[in-house]
């Protein structure tokens, strides 16, 4: 063994580089044979093609060790002329990876290289790294998450591993220039942990002082995420503060000349990429992007992986055809028909009793803390959700809650909702239909087929496949001939797609009712407006789109509804499953405050305008939006909703709806619009947002539910009452026949 001119060992025939901890005359010895080493039975392939990665166990100062050797292809004599001067590929790996190492950045640890020079040409070249047990690729445990374990939690604590580890690979000063998803080892500690992140493939990494945007960008861009992931990742790069601009822009130029480059591979090397395409063909690959489909326990819903441009490119055309058609036909009969209810809406007695219920989701360690706080609100209807993606075992113990709650006495309804899987495989969507509903038979008022259809999210793409849902329900129908179907769960004020998803009902099957998840206006009151619709008329108009839909009954059923919570991050609906930094603009999250009032408003609204037959309250228990919050695992905390729904059940939960009254002081009249003033009324403009909805109860007792949409104000109540309460029950001081209302309603009874 001798030095160069370069500092370089010789080694047999190879020049090189050898750390001096392993410099050990046993290793030294194998290593001048390298080419017959590895040509060993006992050697393992780790990797094949161009460039191929050996295991090889060998012995260094006596001990066992076991190296990771790289060996390079043979070059064109160009880039054997260029590497001359700049390094080899196992020469510049061998010095990015040392530097590495210095600055604390994560590599396999660097034994050395060989390469063995002739006339010119690079005929060898080696680079070695100790072997590393138990550790796998971002590719690997990306690729498995989301075919085996597709949890959303998991996929984010990964990628933000990787991010953080990205991000001080390049405060360091490197920029990688190959930073595919297949150069980031990690390992995995547990379940959900990951760490241990190592960079490999550096040959073409430049070490700098500091990195620019731009360079960052164009390593960033290397990196395969479905596009929202993406942008999800970015921001866990950058932490506190929202990813710059121009690293923005010079991200999404670099990802399209990459993905430029990528596609023309074939036309550059035409004989490589046919010699690799037998291999690519076997090895497991990502899904694909529209087959992507992942949960989120934190906010209980499957959670949106690409952009909406994203989205839009696996639309088929038909989709597009049928919702214009369905609209086109339907335009004229609903238009008339929403016309007409507009005109009955609060005209009638209106019987509360089971109108308003709510949903749970069971779990074996917290069912009896969430039947006591059921029990507290009555025998109120119940609504569990069965999902396709969940295990036998949790299917059998939901599907004993619900045998349990009907036994005590709870109207009891069922959702079954789909995944992807579910979509693709009918029968396995009719496997796990057949099963919950043999298992619920008997016990139930109403099952609800399908969920949200209309976000692709949820892993329904275009409305043939959507019908194959239906249609393998509708064969599972005649078995249970006394159970009641409501659909088609479409989400959000989307009549159009509504109207097609109505008429995609075979005939086989029918819904007794629409189903409808609606969140009228996540960014604020019942009463507001979009694009000329508050609450009461879109309840209308889905009421008008159920009776003229022959696959329907005219019946309305709201099966999910709710407002986002502020300060809940990850656990909302709307922030999940990344709590974005900066500036949230257009956020739809409300105040608990807020969100009760608003819940209060939006079901007298619901059920006193005779649109709606019920109404779900989505949910009872959840840390994001739900009624009571779960955050201290030990202390549930019950929010202002739950106290303000358990005194309205106690209130008004048997009453009957009498009417809307239009005192003097205006509101809203006796068909539900707004009162607009006369010339000479005494209506004054700031007193036209009262609300008067009027009950009699079992007693005979009449009770009036007011509420001011515009803010506080003072109102002279125009009837003889005995008290007045606040939502929650308690009673409030009265001074001269005047109360002040305000946004949250109070209750006035009268004499």
């Amino acid at each position: 063994m001798k030095h160069d001119s370069r500092g370089d060992l010789t080694i047999g025939k190879y020049s090189g580089v050898i750390a001096e901890r392993y410099r050990a005359s046993d290793l030294l010895s194998r290593l001048v044979n390298i080419t017959e080493v590895l040509a060993e039975p006992e050697c393992e392939t780790i990797s094949s093609g161009r460039n191929r990665n050996i295991r090889v166990s060998l012995s260094c100062h006596g001990n066992p060790i076991t190296l990771s050797v790289k060996c390079f292809g043979h070059q064109t004599f160009l880039k054997d002329w260029a590497d001359r001067v700049r390094g080899s590929k196992a020469r510049r790996t061998w010095l990015a990876a040392s530097v590495l190492c210095q600055r604390g950045v994560g590599t396999p640890p660097p034994v050395g290289f060989l390469e063995y020079w002739q006339g010119g040409r690079l005929k060898e070249c080696y680079y070695l790294v100790e072997y590393e047990l138990d550790i796998t690729s971002f590719t690997n445990e990306l690729i498995r998450l989301l075919r085996e374990d597709p949890k959303c939690e998991k996929i984010m604590l990964l990628m933000q591993c990787v991010a953080d580890a990205v991000h001080a690979m390049h405060e360091a000063g490197f920029q990688h220039n190959d930073l595919g998803n297949q150069n980031i080892l990690l390992r995995r500690k547990g379940d959900t942990e990951w760490g241990d992140v190592k960079f490999i493939d550096l040959n073409r990494t430049r070490v700098k002082g500091r990195l620019s945007l731009r360079e960052r960008a164009r390593d960033i861009s290397r990196i395969y995420l479905p596009s929202d992931f993406l942008r999800v990742f970015k921001e866990m790069y950058y932490g506190d503060i929202p990813p710059p601009l121009e690293f923005q822009q010079w991200e999404k130029f670099y990802r399209r000349l990459y993905a430029l480059h990528s596609r023309t591979r074939k036309l550059r090397h035409p004989l490589r990429t046919f010699r690799n395409s037998e291999k690519e063909r076997r090895k497991i690959s990502y899904p694909s992007e529209k087959d992507i489909w992942v949960w989120d326990d934190r906010s209980a819903q499957a959670i949106s992986t690409m952009r909406s441009k994203d989205r839009s490119r696996f639309y088929p055309l038909s989709r597009h055809l049928r919702i214009a058609g369905a609209t086109l036909s339907g335009l004229v009969p609903v238009w008339r028909e929403y016309k007409s209810l507009l005109k009955t809406c609060y005209k009638a007695p209106v019987s509360l009793k089971n109108r308003v219920g709510v949903s749970i989701s069971p779990k074996p360690e917290t069912m009896d803390r969430e039947l006591m706080l059921l029990e507290k609100l009555g025998k109120i209807p119940v609504l569990l959700r069965f999902y396709c993606h969940d295990v036998e075992k949790q299917r059998d113990f939901s599907a004993g809650v619900v045998r349990d709650l009907h036994r005590n006495g709870y109207p009891v309804s069922i959702a079954l909702v789909q995944d992807r899987r579910a979509v693709k495989d009918p029968d396995r969507w009719t496997s796990f239909a057949s099963y919950v509903l043999n298992k619920v038979s008997g016990c139930v008022e109403w099952v609800e087929v399908g969920h949200a259809i209309n976000r692709v999210k949820w892993g329904v793409w275009d409305f043939d496949e959507h019908r194959r849902l239906l249609q393998g329900i509708a064969g599972l129908r005649g078995r249970w001939p006394g159970m009641k179907f409501m659909g088609p769960a479409v989400i959000d004020f989307e009549y159009s797609f509504l109207m097609a998803a109505l008429k995609n009902v075979p005939e086989l099957l029918h819904f007794e009712a629409l189903s409808h998840h609606l969140y009228v206006d996540r960014r604020g009151a019942p009463e507001n407006r979009q694009g000329g619709f508050s609450a009461l008329e879109k309840f209308a108009l889905a009421r008008a789109i159920a009776r003229w839909a022959p696959g329907c009954d005219d019946r309305l059923i709201v099966s999910e509804v709710n407002w986002p919570l502020k300060g809940t991050g990850v656990y909302s609906p709307v922030t999940s499953p990344y709590e974005s930094p900066g500036m949230r603009f257009n956020d739809p999250s409300v105040t608990e405050d807020e969100y009760a009032d608003y819940m209060l408003r939006y079901l007298v609204i619901a059920l006193c305008s005779g649109m709606v037959d019920r109404v779900y309250w989505w949910r009872l228990v959840a840390r994001g939006f739900g009624l009571v919050d779960d955050t201290d695992p030990a202390v549930w905390r019950e929010r202002p909703a739950y106290a303000i729904l358990k005194y309205f059940f106690s209130v008004l939960g048997e009453s009957m709806f009498l009417e809307v009254r239009d005192p003097a002081v205006g509101g809203i009249n006796q068909s539900g619009s707004r009162r607009t003033p006369q010339a000479g009324s005494e209506v004054s403009k700031e007193k036209r947002g009262v609300y008067l909805f009027m009950f009699k109860r079992p007693t005979g007792e009449k009770v009036c539910l007011a509420y001011s949409s515009g803010g506080d104000m003072e109102f002279d109540v125009p009837f003889d009452y005995s008290c007045v309460t606040d939502a929650t029950g308690k009673t409030l001081e009265i001074r001269r026949g005047s109360i002040i209302l305000s946004r949250r309603p109070v209750y006035v009874f009268l004499r």
